[in-house]
């Protein structure tokens, strides 16, 4: 098997991810033309610094837990994890904030977004698969289930831009 993640390393790349998100919400909100757009954004760093919360919560909770996996003689689980993670935009070296400011009209970043949330839901589906009940398990199925609440979101406000 692969090198085992510790609970450490997963919640800080769903810290990492969130932390971004946030900074790209409240970037894209400043930026907004679109009041409705606006509200969404603004409504999305909120979620997303309480989705920084419930990671940091698993964190100290994990502090000194063994590495977590699964029994698969590959690691293809976590190599999974590491690949996806590593070309998630938000967890890439890139400025979040640059990101939303790049965005020419809301409806391009409403797009950024949906894509940034889908992102995210695979990511921390892969999560699911290596963090035990008792280490939060359950903490990552409710997040995976806001993360899919806020494409719907996005996507009902992406159908309503002009085009």
């Amino acid at each position: 098997m692969g090198d085992a993640y510790s609970a450490d390393e997963i919640f800080r790349i769903g810290i990492e991810i969130e932390k971004n998100g946030q900074a790209f919400y409240e970037e894209a909100a400043r930026r907004s033309t679109d009041p409705a757009c606006r509200k969404v954004f603004a409504d999305l760093a909120n979620w997303e610094r309480q989705h920084v919360a419930v990671f940091e919560e698993l964190r100290a909770a994990a502090v000194g837990a063994p590495p977590v996996g699964l029994e698969d003689q590959l690691g293809e689980v976590e190599s999974y994890l590491k690949a996806i993670a590593d070309t998630h935009v938000f967890v890439r070296r890139h400025d979040p904030a640059a990101l939303a400011a790049g965005c020419q009209s809301p409806a391009e970043a409403l797009e950024a977004a949906i894509g940034f949330e889908k992102d995210s839901v695979v990511v921390y589906s892969s999560m699911r698969h290596l963090v035990p009940e008792r280490l939060g398990r359950d903490k990552i199925e409710a997040l995976i289930d806001e993360e899919l609440r806020h494409m719907a979101i996005l996507q009902d406000l992406l159908a309503r831009q002009p085009r």
